[in-house]
């Protein structure tokens, strides 16, 4: 078996539609998929019926974007969502993302760059979730954009304007609020200290831990299981795909269980 709880599609930054990412998943023999675009779930209508004609088990998913105080942009991953109840959350999220990058683009505008919001919207062109790769590529970045984020879009940055809605802990209720399953997504890709990151599994009280990952090593993956086995969470597992051409993200089965244990897929509530 291989899972994949974690796939992004042109619904928000991925480089596939959603059908075409579940193709990609069952080319690469993925018999578990999530769909987890950035604050939306237009895409999970499609992959179901994509996932159902391969015979791959798609679980409905989002991921949320949020804050907390260990990290500008944390994400929380819901699974087995209502798509109904979570629409207006969506809808909230993806107005909190367009103000966001008015303020950002004003901020580039500032500092010399002729561009406008509208540039970002079409550069996100399909997507619902414009992000700030969509903004960088609008203001004239091109191939490798961390340089350009470095300058201006990460925290402390000449441009960064911080997410304000949701908290991480409101990312947790608002997924169980719509029936599903919150997990902590990635901790040691957005926190690096073991000690916050165990606050911050500690404290939001999730119902998972995205254990298995790219970047993490054997040691972080470790610790997570510890905490999984303490705290009795279910340890899951995700590649995070982008597209086939991705810099970071691009191809499933590239997580490394470290002979530790096996991923599971949290039980629908």
């Amino acid at each position: 078996m291989l899972i994949e709880l974690q796939s992004h599609s042109t619904v928000s930054d991925g480089q596939l539609e959603p059908s075409e990412v579940v193709a990609e998943a069952a080319k690469a023999g993925v018999t578990t998929l999530a769909l987890t675009d950035h604050d939306a779930i237009a895409g999970v209508p499609a992959a179901l019926e994509a996932a159902e004609r391969v015979g791959v088990e798609l679980v409905p998913a989002i991921e949320m974007s949020c804050v907390h105080r260990y990290a500008e942009d944390l994400h929380v991953c819901g699974y087995w969502i209502d798509l109904e109840k979570m629409a207006p959350a969506c809808d909230r999220a993806q107005q909190e993302r367009r103000d966001r990058a008015g303020e950002i683009v004003q901020n580039l505008r500032r500092e010399g760059f002729d561009l406008t919001l509208e540039d970002a919207i079409r550069e996100a062109g399909a997507a619902d979730s414009i992000g700030r790769p969509h903004i960088a590529k609008a203001a004239g970045a091109t191939g490798d954009l961390g340089p350009f984020f470095e300058e201006y879009l990460v925290p402390g940055a000449k441009a960064f304007v911080p997410r304000r809605w949701p908290t991480a802990e409101e990312a947790v209720e608002t997924i169980r609020n719509a029936g599903g399953v919150a997990v902590v997504a990635h901790p040691y890709w957005d926190v690096k200290d073991p000690a916050q990151v165990e606050d911050l599994v500690r404290s939001l009280k999730p119902d998972g831990i995205e254990v298995y990952y790219p970047s993490h090593t054997k040691e972080q993956t470790e610790h997570l299981l510890r905490l999984c086995n303490e705290l009795e969470l279910v340890p899951t597992a995700s590649s995070d795909y982008h597209g086939p051409t991705h810099k970071t993200f691009a191809e499933f089965g590239a997580y490394d269980t470290f002979g530790l244990g096996e991923p599971q897929v949290p039980a629908k509530p």
